[in-house]
Parts: C-alpha cells; sequence; structure tokens
C-alpha cells in the first residue's frame, strides 16, 4: 500500500517535526509505503534544511482549507498513491489513529474515512466558538459535522473530489455532501505540540460560515422559507389589528397604529430579501467556481524534493 500523508503548515515546524516522528512511530510495524507532504501555507519561517520530506511551497497564504485543496490536486496530478491522508500539524490529530484509519479503508476500500471527534481537549473559549461553528452548520444546512480534516481518501476518490468546486471553501463539508460512502472513526482529539492554537471563537465562526458555503443552495432556501414565516407572521399581525378595529368594538390602543407600520415594514423586507435570495439561488447555479483541479499550479511556487517514500 503506498501512502501520502498531507499536512499544512503556516509557521509551525517545530510541531512537524515532532509529527513527523510520531508518524513513523506509528506506522513502524504496519505494511506501507509512505511519505509525508508539507504544505508551506507560505509561511514567514523558513522550514527546517533537514526537514526529510518533500515540501510544497504555495506562492501566498490561503489558509487551511485551500492550502488542503491546492496539496490534494497537487497529489491527484504528480504523485503515485494509492490513498491519501489529510491532517493538522499541530499534534491535535494524533497519528496513532492512522493504523484504524487504515483497517477500516481495508474493510471499505472505496470509502473516504474521517475521524470522529468523540473527545475534545481545548478550553472553554474555544468549545464556545466550536459549539457557534457547529450550529450555524446545523442551522443553515440540517446536517451535523462531526468530524474535521483529519481523515484518509482512497486516490480514486481525490481524483474526482478535486473537481468539486466547494473543495475550495471546506473539505470536511465537501465530503459530507459529496456522494461517496463515508466511514466513521471514533477519535479523540490530540494534545498540540507547541504554541498555542491560532483558532479562536471568531475564527470558527468563519470557518462555520465557509463550511454552510458548500451548502450554499440549501442555506439560501432554509433562509427563505424563513424570511416567508416572517412576512406571513408579519400580515396575520396586521390582518388581525385590522380586522379588530373594523369588524368589532372592541378598543384598540393607540400604539395600534404603530404596531401595524412596524409589521407592514418588516412585510416589506420580508419580500425585498426573499426575491433577493430567490436571484442568488438562480444566480450561483448558473456561474462555475473555482475547480482546484485545474487551477492548483497558479499557486504552486515551488515543490522542494528531499526524501523518497518511507517504509
Amino acid at each position: 500500500m503506498n501512502l501520502v500523508i498531507v499536512t499544512p503548515v503556516f509557521n509551525d515546524w517545530k510541531s512537524f517535526v515532532q509529527l513527523q516522528a510520531d508518524i513513523d512511530l506509528a506506522l513502524r510495524n504496519l505494511d506501507v509505503d509512505y511519505q509525508v507532504l508539507a504544505v508551506n501555507d507560505d509561511s514567514s519561517i523558513t522550514p527546517p534544511p533537514d526537514i526529510g520530506c518533500d515540501v510544497l511551497h504555495l506562492t501566498c497564504n490561503l489558509g487551511h482549507q485551500r492550502a488542503i485543496a491546492i496539496a490534494l490536486a497537487f497529489v491527484a496530478d504528480e504523485l503515485s498513491c494509492d490513498q491519501v491522508i489529510v491532517m493538522d500539524a499541530d499534534g491535535e490529530d494524533r497519528p496513532s489513529d492512522i493504523p484504524a484509519m487504515l483497517k477500516a479503508s481495508t474493510e471499505e476500500p472505496s470509502a473516504i474515512v474521517v475521524a470522529r471527534r468523540d473527545k475534545r481537549s481545548e478550553g472553554a473559549a474555544f468549545k464556545v466558538g466550536y459549539r457557534l461553528y457547529q450550529g450555524l452548520f446545523r442551522m443553515f444546512t440540517g446536517q451535523r459535522l462531526p468530524f474535521g480534516n483529519f481523515c484518509l481518501i482512497p486516490i480514486e476518490v481525490v481524483k474526482r473530489l478535486v473537481f468539486q468546486e466547494s473543495l475550495w471553501n471546506h473539505l470536511p463539508a465537501t465530503v459530507l455532501r459529496s456522494r461517496f460512502d463515508v466511514v466513521m472513526v471514533p477519535t479523540a482529539r490530540g494534545v498540540r505540540y507547541a504554541g498555542q492554537s491560532q483558532m479562536n471563537p471568531g475564527s470558527l465562526v468563519l470557518l462555520g460560515l465557509s463550511a454552510v458555503s458548500v451548502y450554499s443552495d440549501v442555506a439560501l432556501l432554509r433562509t427563505l422559507f424563513g424570511s416567508f414565516l416572517l412576512s406571513l407572521l408579519a400580515f396575520l399581525g396586521i390582518a388581525t389589528t385590522a380586522s379588530i378595529r373594523v369588524f368589532s368594538e372592541l378598543a384598540i390602543p393607540g400604539w395600534a397604529s404603530n404596531v401595524v407600520g412596524s409589521m407592514t415594514i418588516i412585510l416589506v423586507q420580508c419580500i425585498v430579501v426573499s426575491i433577493f435570495l430567490l436571484f442568488i439561488v438562480l444566480s450561483n447555479r448558473s456561474q462555475r467556481g473555482f475547480i482546484a483541479a485545474q487551477h492548483f499550479r497558479d499557486y504552486v511556487l515551488k515543490v522542494d524534493r528531499r526524501a523518497e517514500r518511507q517504509r
């Protein structure tokens, strides 16, 4: 079995060196030929000269998700392997979980194997942001996203996945929405090797919005439906107030006219928003987005070939 392990790195080379050592330890007794591909997301810190693996240098800082998309397209086009593993470099994706993912892959060879996060180790602030991230995704899509970037993908699936436009924004959501079989392996989130996480509640909310963008048509339609319900409530409020005023002898307080005016404004706004969202949905269906498989070379500065596949 030939395996390529892809991990994006932004300045955290100290952690990446430790990750390499842990990968070697985790795969030492397995019948696997593997190589590690570090994706240098335009780090301001130069990678160590003795890093011992290939380094894919990007032309600019693209962020975690887009660096992964470029790397997957590069692997699909340039490297020969049977499977690709995507994982973070900071230690939170544990190399000790790779054997369990490989075992699951042997049982379901054509499936994407993802690491389901059953236990987490972050602080309170991160957990709040993570709940916001998950909540946003579920509210706009109606789906749960119980896994992150840590996954194993058969190369034939990778070659198809890199043609999906949504990969440019969010790998896990793209996997969730794809029609490929998905197998979940329970894992616990590891502890960072060094430094502090660059993720905060705000960045997690933005990550959630990136995940929602994969389901943009679903999210817009759900928002459209919510806007319709709100406009319906506003209309019923206006109709009820007007009916009491015209067809009954009940006293109407002086503020009733203000309520009717406010509800009328809400009704008009909902109608405008609904029409606007409808046109966005129709427009998105006719536009073509970024295809990583076709445009990844625009973001590859150079490739340092530093190591052969390991055993």
